[in-house]
């Protein structure tokens, strides 16, 4: 059975996260209090519902009691969103993922039993931020406060030595868990092609090659070691 997913606040971040679950085989309700907007997310989501999100009735009727996960993306209207949250926990939702405008509103939010609180704009901001000062990283995933995992182009002092001997672990904090590699092949007809190749769970005595692409997970202290190698 398909999990049952209600976006709330059909704004940019509101549409991809709409977009993006839909993609992935959700089922979505998609709600907005604008019909143009709502006519936008109708052409990829199972329903969607023109309302005010405020109003407890109106939610009822659209049956969104029965969703297993809310996201509740207002924009800046801080009180609706701690008024749709209040809501939707009297109707016995426990899954709420809210988007915050600030620090002070994401508190507010944790305060009244919202699960997870996102903050899109400062998120992207720290994102940006870390790939301008290493131009090594090329995606980072926050698993909790203390932890990541990054694709990172192998440091130079790592090529030609095996897993065994740069020992990740112990030196750094990090574990190396997957190796991304491309070769250029040339077909029949004298094209280049590039073809890139995973090594999942790699052994002690793989190696490492020049250009070679890590996935790798650690402590964000270990991460930023990594970061500083040439």
């Amino acid at each position: 059975m398909k999990r049952q997913f209600a976006v709330i606040g059909l704004g940019q971040f509101g549409m991809s996260v709409a977009k993006t679950l839909a993609t992935e085989g959700g089922d979505i309700i998609a709600i907005d209090i604008s019909e143009e907007k709502v006519k936008e997310a109708s052409e990829f989501v199972s329903h969607a519902v023109a309302i005010d999100a405020t109003d407890e009735k109106a939610l009822r009727m659209i049956g969104i009691s029965e969703v297993d996960v809310a996201i509740i993306s207002v924009g800046q209207d801080i009180q609706a969103s701690i008024l749709i949250v209040l809501v939707l926990r009297e109707m016995g939702i426990k899954m709420i993922v809210a988007k915050a405008v600030n620090e002070l509103h994401g508190k507010a939010l944790e305060k009244i039993g919202v699960f997870k609180t996102i903050y899109p704009e400062i998120d992207m901001g720290v994102r940006v931020a870390r790939s301008l000062i290493s131009s090594k990283v090329l995606e980072q995933i926050e698993v909790s406060s203390k932890h990541s995992i990054v694709e990172v182009l192998a440091p130079l002092n790592f090529t030609g030595k095996t897993l065994k001997e740069i020992d990740a672990r112990r030196k750094y904090g990090i574990n190396i868990i997957a190796i991304k590699r491309q070769y250029l092949n040339v077909n029949d007809e004298g094209s280049i092609l590039h073809k890139d190749t995973f090594d999942i769970a790699p052994d002690a005595d793989d190696s490492i090659a020049k250009d070679d692409i890590l996935l790798v997970f650690g402590s964000n202290e270990g991460i930023i070691k990594l970061r500083s190698l040439k």
